[in-house]
């Protein structure tokens, strides 16, 4: 209700998303999130915040945690325009590691959907990683998680 109220504050919607991060650490927590369409309303901050690199972050974390090993969610964050949103903060904030790291994060998650491979590499989010791995080589932390996105999206070209 709050991300809804207060679609204009970065700082409500920052601190919403990390809520929200945080409430989808517990299984039993996912699919309650995604029924109180909290995917659209993290993916509408991202829309509403694109130079905000707070917001991006903590709304990839969102993301990362809502689409963890949650099909039904991660073809939810899908549909709701979630990759288009991570990609599109990849490359507004191609400085910050903490943004790339959480949006490699949560490419990964939402890939794990088959129904999702196809979209994750159509909305160019291989290219976006790829520039994440160049920009930020001394973070081990934005290496670790490309790492984890390419070698599945890799091993789905193979299948």
């Amino acid at each position: 209700a709050a991300m809804n109220a207060h679609r204009r504050s970065a700082a409500v919607q920052e601190n919403a998303c990390a809520a929200l991060h945080n409430i989808a650490l517990a299984d039993e927590n996912k699919v309650k999130v995604a029924d109180a369409a909290a995917i659209e309303a993290v993916v509408a901050a991202m829309n509403a915040h694109r130079g905000s690199a707070a917001v991006q972050e903590h709304a990839c974390r969102a993301l990362t945690n809502i689409a963890a090993g949650a099909a039904e969610n991660q073809v939810k964050v899908a549909c709701a325009g979630g990759i288009e949103a991570v990609v599109a903060a990849m490359n507004a904030h191609r400085r910050s590691a903490a943004v790339q790291e959480n949006a490699c994060a949560a490419l990964h998650n939402i890939a794990l959907a088959d129904e999702n491979k196809v979209k994750v590499a159509d909305a160019a989010a291989i290219e976006a990683v790829v520039a994440a791995m160049n920009a930020h080589r001394g973070s081990t932390a934005v290496q670790e998680k490309a790492e984890h996105f390419m070698k599945h999206m890799i091993s789905v070209q193979q299948h």
